[in-house]
């Protein structure tokens, strides 16, 4: 199978989750890619034959599997429509706890994808399927409602997922074992995201973020494209405007404020970067999405 680089299907938040439906999509058959974040499928209604690597598998309803960031995969029927299935697709950099005295969930499952033949296919046998339908339905919910506090019940809901998902492979022989070279370079740039994630407000220059993680610039902006499938630049203003999306709809800052908090330089640089990105203005959007209470 010949991969792609799934451009045109980059995350426009931190989590997202939705029901797909073959027979209503024009996109469907799902033909080869990859991406740089996490992505699982839940099989609700119908059969779906699906390539993941190097392996192939037919999913029915209660089916689950995982495709780690850059792997290969594509999805076609494997009977009659309709087909549906539950998407997740999720950064896992967003799932790092500090404290734990395990490797972050970016680290482990990056030493899954790299150092360790574990099956990305689960069958129905073994989860919980009552505790996976609350799981995945209520994300799926959560985000549609978005309502204030959406973003710490998604963080939950995936980490409860990831942590069932670890618990199996732990099951079928997964073990932390030493860092190999590619797990150590995922690793980098797994800090990297969560730098930049945390400090976002700030004047972030690539130049600055290469030394800081000890990079020759050129190097530091060649495999930050390969490995994200968009330049650094590009990833800071994804964030910073995913965060501006948040102050538009569950405060009542004005624009001078929520730029100064999301680092443009200026209001009318954020303007313009909001409206090129969301098609409307930072005000209009607050008018139509605006949640919080007077």
């Amino acid at each position: 199978m010949k991969p792609y680089f799934e451009c045109s299907d980059k995350l426009n938040k931190p989590y997202e989750a939705f029901l797909f439906d073959a027979q209503t999509s024009e996109m469907f058959p799902i033909l080869p890619h990859w991406h740089y974040f996490v992505e699982i499928l839940y099989m609700v209604e119908g059969k779906a034959y699906v390539e993941a690597g190097e392996e192939n598998y037919v999913l029915e309803p209660g089916d689950l599997i995982v495709f780690y960031p850059q792997m290969a995969h594509a999805i076609y029927s494997a009977g009659q429509l309709p087909i549906r299935y539950y998407v997740l697709k999720f950064d896992p950099v967003h799932l790092n706890i500090s404290g734990s005295a395990l490797p972050p969930i970016s680290s482990l499952i990056a030493m899954a994808a790299v150092e360790q033949k574990l099956s990305v296919y689960f069958s129905k046998e073994k989860f919980n399927q009552e505790k996976l339908k609350q799981l995945i339905q209520g994300s799926v919910k959560t985000l549609e409602e978005k309502q204030f506090g959406y973003d710490i019940i998604m963080h939950s809901n995936y980490c409860l997922l990831m942590a069932e998902i670890l618990r199996v492979w732990k099951q079928e022989g997964f073990q932390i074992k030493k860092r190999k070279k590619e797990t150590v370079l995922s690793e980098k740039f797994t800090e990297v995201s969560e730098y930049i994630s945390q400090h976002y407000q700030e004047a972030l220059s690539v130049a600055e973020l290469a030394e800081k993680f000890h990079m020759s610039y050129s190097y530091f902006a060649a495999i930050f494209k390969e490995y994200y499938g968009q330049t650094c630049k590009e990833m800071v203003l994804t964030v910073r405007l995913q965060k501006a999306e948040d102050l538009l709809q569950f405060t009542d800052f004005d624009l001078t404020y929520i730029s100064q908090e999301t680092g443009f330089c200026d209001c009318s640089h954020f303007i313009k970067a909001f409206k090129q990105k969301y098609g409307v203005t930072p005000r209009k959007y607050r008018m139509c999405h605006i949640l919080y209470s007077k």
